[in-house]
């Protein structure tokens, strides 16, 4: 397995895993607007995405991120917002590496906080790699 950084040119291996990753969580199928998403994400540099393939250059998992500043820290830190592992035996260690990856990348910026926002399907792996649910902070919703 080898995980690196996708630019703009692993847009179609990358496609596919990220449909797959929205229709598991119950989004309806819309290549074309997906495509657009992820390109633009990409190209104005407005998230970083880490892709898992395997040795047969198939992609297999990703991990996104994106930038965030704290106005009373006076510095940057990274909000993982999307990860996704295909069914496999492996699954689980191919989460725990794209983690990896994620957090020597929030290090390699030198920004000291990497956030979840995610459900609590994941809760087990979350803590142990170390994140820790903070219960003095809530995340309220506004539609318009």
């Amino acid at each position: 397995m080898k995980i690196f950084k996708a630019e703009q040119w692993n847009l179609e291996l990358i496609l596919p895993l990220f449909e797959q990753y929205r229709l598991n969580h119950g989004m309806l199928e819309n290549p074309e607007r997906t495509l657009t998403f992820l390109r633009n994400r990409i190209r104005f540099s407005e998230s970083i995405l880490f892709l898992a393939v395997d040795n047969k250059q198939q992609a297999i998992g990703f991990i996104q991120l994106y930038p965030r500043l704290s106005s009373l820290q006076l510095q940057r830190y990274w909000q993982l917002t999307d990860i996704f592992v295909q069914d496999c035996s492996n699954k689980t260690e191919i989460y725990t590496a794209l983690i990896e990856k994620a957090k020597e990348f929030v290090c390699y910026t030198q920004s000291r906080f990497l956030v979840v926002e995610q459900g609590l399907q994941h809760k087990e792996i979350w803590e142990s790699e170390g994140f820790r649910l903070n219960p003095k902070k809530a995340i309220f919703e506004l539609r318009l």
